[in-house]
């Protein structure tokens, strides 16, 4: 999951200033620490014995951050500004991060991430509106890079995990490693100007009942957590399937999950080309007719190398779904672009707390590969959103 496009335009040559990679990286840092949750589970599941449905709650507590900072980001955005929101973000992820390290208990690491998710959010509430008013017409292109950008940095983490595990480290070495990478991201934001965001017009109310989130909007953001599940569901999951109920060694495992991250990667790089030959709507129906054959394939291919190739192929349908679902949630919005950001954030937390887990508890009770067949269901949901939400612009 990463920051949407705020258009749907043909890319266009950019300058890609300090400002510029400071926001690409700082999207990339938060995806890293987002993403590394699913590759860490197996190890906190065995270090601290716990079960599917309780080592759930470490990504669950994340998306309560997310929700938190879904509710109240937007407005300490605009309090501070967007500098302090970003270093803020970072510390406070990096903050977290440490806490999951150093954890003696699950409760201690459970608080890690929910620091990480709540403090983290404003990054991802930051990130898109600033590349949009840097950028202008060429906003498309640059938040685009910055979605591919994030997935080498999602990529890394599923690497690092299984890389520094398989050479004695341990797999708290990689999170150190997202800490010190943070550490450094700070350095290079001194002195880096940030535009300060554009006030909209008063208006009355919120959430259409001032016609400043319209009845499309929602229908958008219903679909973004049908999405966002699937996504976060796989990316929470794959490594313990692959290692529970494929036989791969655990470490393997977590390397081999790289590959859903890596067909999010070339999904989200191919935007671009995509983009310029179909509708983003056309694109979004296509990428669910990708997921649902390759998710099936992942999940009950007779070889590893089969589920490899079904994992990479969910990944490339997935790619474009949360970023150009959020595109048209927040085209609805007109210029409320940061408040139609922070609900986003809002539904992704919502997702991530309440699917993932769910499948967690449902493996504790008919088992990991059946609980894993539902995710197709949500997929479905989302098409069906995603057409009401259709319907509703064009009224």
């Amino acid at each position: 999951m990463t920051a949407p496009s705020s258009t749907l335009s043909a890319p266009a040559p950019i300058r890609r200033d300090r400002l510029t990679w400071a926001a690409y990286l700082a999207l990339a840092q938060f995806t890293f620490f987002l993403n590394i949750q699913g590759n860490i589970i197996p190890f906190l599941k065995d270090e601290f014995d716990l079960s599917y449905r309780v080592v759930t709650l470490h990504p669950a507590a994340v998306a309560a951050g997310l929700i938190v900072s879904g509710l109240i980001g937007e407005r300490l955005t605009r309090k501070h500004g967007r500098l302090w929101s970003v270093v803020v973000g970072l510390a406070g992820m990096a903050i977290g991060a440490l806490a999951i390290i150093v954890a003696p208990h699950p409760v201690v690491s459970i608080l890690g991430c929910f620091l990480m998710g709540a403090v983290g959010c404003l990054v991802l509430i930051i990130v898109p509106n600033l590349l949009a008013d840097w950028h202008g017409v060429n906003s498309s292109v640059a938040i685009g890079e910055a979605n591919g950008i994030s997935y080498v940095a999602s990529l890394t983490a599923a690497m690092a995990v299984g890389l520094f595990v398989a050479i004695g480290f341990g797999w708290r070495a990689a999170l150190l490693l997202g800490v010190v990478l943070a550490g450094l991201l700070l350095v290079f934001l001194r002195g880096v100007p940030m535009p300060a965001a554009a006030t909209p017009a008063a208006t009355a109310g919120e959430g259409g009942r001032g016609g400043r989130l319209p009845m499309a909007y929602w229908f958008y953001w219903l679909a973004i957590i049908a999405f966002v599940g699937v996504e976060q569901s796989v990316l929470v999951w794959a490594t313990e399937f692959l290692a529970r109920v494929k036989g791969v060694p655990v470490a393997s495992a977590a390397i081999t999950a790289g590959a859903f991250s890596f067909g999010m990667l070339v999904g989200r790089l191919s935007s671009a080309f995509v983009l310029t030959r179909m509708t983003a709507a056309r694109a979004l129906y296509l990428s669910a007719i990708v997921t649902l054959p390759a998710f099936f394939l992942f999940w009950g291919a007779p070889s590893l190398t089969l589920a490899v190739i079904g994992l990479f192929a969910v990944g490339l349908g997935c790619a474009l779904q949360y970023p150009l679902t959020l595109t048209k949630a927040i085209v609805t919005a007109g210029p409320f672009g940061e408040l139609a950001t922070a609900r986003g954030s809002l539904a992704s937390g919502l997702s991530i707390l309440i699917i993932p887990w769910a499948i967690g508890a449902l493996a504790d009770r008919i088992g990991l590969s059946a609980a894993i067949s539902m995710l197709p269901l949500f997929t479905v949901a989302a098409v069906v959103f995603l057409f009401a939400g259709e319907r509703a612009v064009r009224r």
